[in-house]
C-alpha cells in the first residue's frame, strides 16, 4: 500500500503539472478545479473535496517532501499494522485532518497528503506507547526519537511559517493516534476480541469527530451560499444597469436628432427602461441599512430612474429642458459611480 500510495500521488501530480503547465508551483485555479480543499466549495455541496485534496500537491518540493515522509513511515507502519489497517489509518487520519481544517478555518484552501502522513506517525507513536514490549529496546528508542522529532519539528514549522495547514496536521495526528491505539497488537500474534473491540472504538471515535467537526463547520456554508447569492445578484444588477444605461443614451441621442417619434420613445420608456430602473431602485431600497455604500447606491439608482422619467417628460411635453434634465441626472449617476470606484480602490490599497 505504501508503494501504491506513492505511485498514485506521483501520477496525480504529473496530471496537475500537465494541466498547469508548471512543475514547481501548480496554478491555484487548477488545484481548485481538480478537488482542492476549498471551504466555500466543500461546504456548499462538494463535500468530496475533503478526500480528493489528500492526493493533490501544490508543487514539486511539496510532493517530494510528503512522499519521502510517506515512504519512511510507511515502510515501518505497514508492517506493524498490516495492509488493511495501514490503509484505514491513512484514510481516516486524512479525513479528520480535512474536517479539522474546515472547522478551524471554513474559508480554507489546502492540498496535500501531510494530514494523512501525520496520521501514520501518530499511529506509530500509539504503537510505541501501547505495544512497547513488542518492539526491541534499541529499535523502540530509535523509532521513538525519529517519530517525536518529526512530529515536533513539523508542528513547530507549521506554527512558525505562513501558508502551512497545521490544523490538518493536528487532525491527522489525532486521528492516526486513535486508530493506531485501536489496531495495535504484537505482529506475531493474531488479534483477539479485545483488539477488535479497540479497533471498532478507534474507528467510531474518528468517525464521530469527523461528523462533529463537519456539523461545526456547516453554518459557514450557509454564509458562503448567501455570499454567492449576493455576488450573483450584484452581477445581475451590474449587467442590467449597463444594458439600461446604453439603451437610455441611445434613445436620448435619437430623440435629439429627431430619429424617433415621441410615441415610440414613450412606448420604449414605459415598457423597458422605466420598469427596469424601478426594479433596480427596489433592489437597492431592500438592502439592509448596514450594507456598505447603501446610501450611495440608492442615490445612483434614483438618479438613473430620474433620467428615464425626464426623458419621458421630454417626449410628452416636447420641451428640450427635459432632455437637459435627463442629461444632468445621468451625470449625477456617473459622479456617484466615480465616488464608489474611488472608495473601492482606497479599500483595496488599505488591505494591501
Amino acid at each position: 500500500m505504501t508503494t501504491l500510495l506513492v505511485v498514485v500521488n506521483l501520477l496525480v501530480f504529473a496530471w496537475l503539472a500537465y494541466r498547469s503547465r508548471a512543475l514547481m508551483q501548480i496554478d491555484s485555479r487548477v488545484l481548485i478545479l481538480s478537488g482542492a480543499l476549498y471551504g466555500p466549495a466543500a461546504l456548499t455541496g462538494q463535500a468530496w473535496r475533503i478526500v480528493s485534496a489528500i492526493y493533490l500537491h501544490g508543487g514539486l518540493l511539496h510532493v517530494a517532501l510528503n512522499l519521502f515522509a510517506l515512504w519512511q513511515v510507511g515502510s515501518v507502519g505497514e508492517r506493524l499494522f498490516g495492509h488493511r489497517n495501514f490503509t484505514l489509518i491513512y484514510a481516516g487520519a486524512g479525513l479528520l485532518g480535512s474536517c479539522l481544517s474546515l472547522w478551524w478555518k471554513p474559508a480554507v484552501f489546502s492540498v496535500g497528503a501531510s494530514g494523512a502522513i501525520f496520521g501514520l506517525y501518530g499511529a506509530l507513536l500509539a504503537y510505541l506507547v501501547f505495544e512497547r514490549r513488542a518492539v526491541p529496546p534499541e529499535l523502540w528508542r530509535e523509532l521513538r526519537a525519529s517519530t517525536v522529532a518529526f512530529i515536533g519539528f513539523s508542528l513547530f514549522a507549521g506554527f512558525a511559517m505562513p501558508g502551512i495547514d497545521n490544523a490538518a496536521h493536528i487532525g491527522g495526528l489525532i486521528g492516526g493516534f486513535l486508530l493506531g491505539a485501536g489496531f495495535a497488537h504484537p505482529i506475531d500474534e493474531r488479534p483477539g476480541y479485545g483488539v477488535w473491540l479497540r479497533s471498532l472504538s478507534g474507528l467510531c471515535a474518528v468517525a464521530g469527530l469527523c461528523m462533529l467537526l463537519w456539523d461545526g463547520a456547516k453554518p459557514a456554508g450557509e454564509g458562503f451560499r448567501r455570499m454567492a447569492a449576493e455576488q450573483r445578484q450584484t452581477a445581475l444588477f451590474a449587467d442590467a444597469d449597463h444594458e439600461l444605461t446604453q439603451r437610455t443614451i441611445l434613445l436620448a441621442s435619437r430623440m435629439r436628432k429627431g430619429e424617433v417619434t415621441c410615441t415610440d420613445a414613450i412606448a420604449q420608456i414605459e415598457s423597458e427602461l422605466l420598469p427596469g430602473r424601478e426594479l433596480q431602485l427596489q433592489m437597492v431600497t431592500a438592502l439592509a441599512e448596514s450594507v456598505p455604500n447603501r446610501a450611495l447606491l440608492l442615490r445612483y439608482a434614483q438618479a438613473r430612474r430620474n433620467a428615464v422619467v425626464a426623458l419621458e417628460r421630454a417626449c410628452a411635453t416636447g420641451q428640450a429642458r427635459w432632455l437637459d434634465a435627463a442629461a444632468n441626472f445621468s451625470l449625477q449617476a456617473e459622479n456617484v459611480m466615480l465616488v464608489l470606484r474611488l472608495q473601492r480602490a482606497e479599500g483595496a490599497r488599505s488591505r494591501q
